[in-house]
């Protein structure tokens, strides 16, 4: 083996290998897709003059290296799926792009991706906890509540909030979140119908646990699946179902509980509200994405820019050409503006997009199709269920279309 060979060599030690490792299974942890984490380790590894074959999955990734003499490593790292964190994610990204512009070494950039990970939250718990608790009450106008829907489902949202705090820092506790968040809603949502006198209680029960429910990795395992990432998109999407049962579970539990205790709340149509609140709620709601997203508040326009683009373009679009399709066109503005801003502004475009897809993903519907399950509605349940996969393909349709129309300079 000559020396050029020889040094190409990707051995355990040699730090080109263990970046694009160290890469790999940092971008999983914060919810990168499948498809776009192959496409960075593939591109990082061709600068690196390796051919890479990568196989990822939600909780792992498998890294394979062959150099220029057929000399074969493969590695595997585990991965800890966690929550979505912009300023780590743009951090990766710039230690990605410094890497292959030579400012950074490999060395260097693995100590820089272990300090990324590393990094305290931006923002103290209580703000957080707040942010739940506004998000809850902005939810509550999106899904069609009044001024006593949006007041109960920001309660909701607070607790839920205290909820998520409390129990991610007990491990027994953890496991029983989705459970126990669908439990309280319901309890929360139902009682309150009392000192209120009769609201629709399902509204503040979405809306208040509305951050919790996958609607996102739902969208991500379609679009996982559409680019024929099967094993991945596969297990996205059962873990995103089985997140959908337990919360639905406590749901229904909830709403039993409270209809043995204190009778079935009274339900009352509620009136709609001016233009302009939803509006102002979703400036609001796009402000506070940008603290549990964990990005700088002077990112926050990008965040408001991309709830503007889904929910306008998700409402007119479903006037004129029916919710599907007008799913789809919001789904196509919202990649459009992504893949623009981050040509624009050399940043990920997952900044823009995912706070867009977060106001477009059917996380609300598949709650609903499950509660209807539950309570022995299985027509309705059924068609709730194609409507889910429908909007969800209508997602992804919109994504793919968005790439073809403005091609993505990154591959972040």
């Amino acid at each position: 083996m000559n020396a050029a060979a020889q040094f190409k060599q990707p051995r355990p030690d040699e730090p080109r290998a263990r970046f694009l490792i160290e890469l790999a299974r940092a971008l999983g942890t914060y919810g990168t897709s499948a498809n776009r984490i192959e496409e960075v380790i593939a591109y990082c590894a061709d600068a690196f003059g390796y051919n890479a074959q990568t196989f990822t999955t939600p909780t792992s990734v498998f890294v394979s290296l062959e150099d220029d003499a057929g000399d074969l490593h493969t590695y595997l790292a585990r991965v800890h799926p966690g929550e979505a964190d912009m300023t780590k994610m743009m951090a990766l990204d710039r230690v990605f792009n410094n890497v292959l512009d030579g400012i950074l070494s490999t060395r260097e950039a693995i100590e820089e991706i272990k300090r990324i990970v590393n990094m305290a939250p931006r923002y103290p718990v209580w703000m957080i906890v707040i942010c739940f608790g506004i998000i809850g009450f902005c939810a509550g106008n999106f899904l069609g509540g009044a001024i006593k829907e949006m007041v109960a489902s920001g309660v909701v949202g607070l607790v839920i909030g205290l909820l998520v705090q409390f129990t991610g820092r007990r491990r027994e506790f953890s496991r029983l979140m989705e459970f126990l968040s669908g439990l309280c809603a319901a309890l929360i949502a139902g009682t309150m119908a009392i000192p209120f006198g009769g609201y629709v209680t399902t509204v503040p029960i979405i809306a208040g646990v509305i951050i919790l429910l996958p609607g996102l990795t739902l969208t991500m395992a379609m679009v996982e699946l559409a680019m024929k990432h099967v094993v991945s998109g596969t297990a996205r999407l059962a873990g995103a179902v089985m997140v959908l049962l337990v919360i639905g579970f406590g749901v229904v539990l909830g709403q039993t509980i409270v209809d043995r205790a204190l009778g079935t709340p009274e339900m009352i149509i509620p009136a709609d509200l001016p233009w302009y609140v939803d509006l102002v709620t979703i400036l609001v709601a796009s402000v506070c994405m940008a603290v549990l997203f964990q990005a700088h508040l002077r990112h926050a326009w990008v965040m408001i820019v991309a709830g503007l683009i889904a929910f306008y373009s998700a409402r007119y679009g479903s006037m004129h050409f029916g919710p599907e399709v007008g799913v789809l066109c919001a789904a196509m503005c919202v990649g459009v503006a992504s893949n623009l801003y981050a040509r624009l502004f050399d940043r990920p475009a997952m900044m823009m997009m995912l706070p867009g897809l977060i106001i477009l993903v059917p996380g609300s519907l598949g709650l609903r199709s499950l509660q209807m399950f539950m309570t022995d509605e299985t027509i309705d349940a059924v068609q709730s269920s194609f409507t889910v996969l429908v909007v969800g393909v209508a997602l992804v349709v919109g994504l793919l279309l968005a790439n073809v129309i403005m091609p993505p300079r990154k591959v972040l």
